[in-house]
C-alpha cells in the first residue's frame, strides 16, 4: 500500500490543508461543522483522521509521513496567519508552563494555538541542532530554572509574541506531528532535523555507566514514593500493534513522559505505556 494515498478522497495535500483551517478548533463537532463548510463529510474526515494518524504512527515507515505532513501543514499555515515567533528566553518560558501545567493549560495561558507552538518549536529545535551543545544546555538550564520558579508558587512570565503576515515561508522546516487535534496534547513536534539531535543525546543516555546511574536514580526515586520513570532513563513503550519498543525518557511532566526512539523520533506517551527497561 502507498503510504501517501488518498483516504476517501482526501490527498496527504489536502489533509494539511484541512489541518491549518482547524488551528485553534480543538472539539471534534466543531472540527466537523468547519470541514463540512469546505466540502469534507464527516465520514470521510473522521477516516482521514484514523488512517493517516495510523500512518504516521507507523514504525515501519520511519517517520516519512509524519515529516510530509508536517512540512505541507507548516506551509499551509503559513499561508493562512503568518509565522509566530518567540525568542529563545520565551520559548523556554513556555517550554517550563507546560512542563508544570501541562500543554493545554500553558497553551491557554499564553493564548498560542497548536499550530503556534508547532512552528515555534520547529524553528528553535533547528537552531539546537546547530549548536547541541552549547545551546541545548543554555535552553535545558533556563527552562529547569523557570519550572523550578513556577513549582515553587511564581505566576508564568510574560512573552512576547511575534507575527508575520500571511504567506511568509514557516521556519524549522518539517515536523514528524500528530494531526489530530482532540489527542494534540499527547504528542508533540518532533522535527526531522531534531531527530539527530534527539538520537545523539540518547546514545549519550544509553551509554552503559549512565544507565547504571539512572537505574540506580529511578529505584531511589521510588523508594521516595515516586516514579522510575525519570529523564534518561531507558523504557520499553507499548505499541497499537501489540509489541514494545524500545526509548530513552528526555523529560517527565503531568503523567506523561517524552520518548526518543532509537532513530530520532520523539514523542509525548502517558506513563502507564511505559516500563523500565
Amino acid at each position: 500500500m502507498d503510504p501517501y494515498a488518498p483516504i476517501n478522497g482526501i490527498s496527504l495535500e489536502r489533509y494539511a490543508e484541512l489541518g491549518a483551517e482547524l488551528d485553534g478548533i480543538t472539539d471534534p463537532d466543531e472540527q466537523k461543522r468547519k470541514v463540512g463548510s469546505l466540502g469534507v463529510s464527516a465520514a470521510d474526515w473522521d477516516a482521514a483522521v484514523q488512517g493517516f494518524t495510523a500512518r504516521m504512527q507507523d514504525m515501519s515507515l520511519m517517520g516519512q509521513v509524519a515529516t510530509r505532513y508536517m512540512q505541507l501543514y507548516n506551509q499551509a499555515l503559513a499561508a493562512k496567519k503568518g509565522v509566530a515567533s518567540l525568542s529563545l528566553e520565551d520559548w523556554c518560558a513556555v517550554s517550563a508552563a507546560i512542563q508544570v501545567f501541562g500543554y493545554e493549560g500553558a497553551m491557554a495561558h499564553y493564548k498560542l494555538s497548536q499550530g503556534d507552538w508547532t512552528t515555534i518549536s520547529a524553528h528553535w529545535t533547528t537552531e539546537l541542532t546547530k549548536d547541541p551543545m552549547n545551546l541545548a544546555m543554555r535552553r535545558n538550564q533556563m527552562q529547569e530554572q523557570e519550572a523550578a520558579r513556577l513549582r515553587s508558587g511564581g505566576a508564568p512570565k510574560p512573552i512576547q509574541v511575534n507575527r508575520t503576515a500571511g504567506g511568509a515561508a514557516p521556519a524549522g522546516g518539517g515536523a514528524a506531528y500528530d494531526p489530530n487535534a482532540a489527542a494534540a496534547s499527547m504528542m508533540q513536534a518532533a522535527q526531522a532535523n531534531q531527530q539527530q539531535w534527539m538520537g545523539y543525546s540518547a546514545g549519550v543516555m544509553n551509554q552503559p555507566g549512565v544507565q547504571a546511574a539512572m537505574q540506580v536514580a529511578g529505584a531511589m526515586n521510588v523508594m521516595g514514593g515516586g516514579s522510575g520513570l525519570i529523564a534518561g532513563r531507558q523504557v520499553l513503550v507499548q505499541w497499537s500493534d501489540g509489541n514494545r519498543y524500545p526509548a530513552t525518557i528526555m523529560q517527565v511532566a503531568s503523567g506523561q513522559a517524552q520518548v526518543v526512539f532509537p532513530d530520532g523520533r520523539n514523542m509525548w506517551v502517558e506513563n502507564r505505556y511505559l516500563t523500565p527497561a
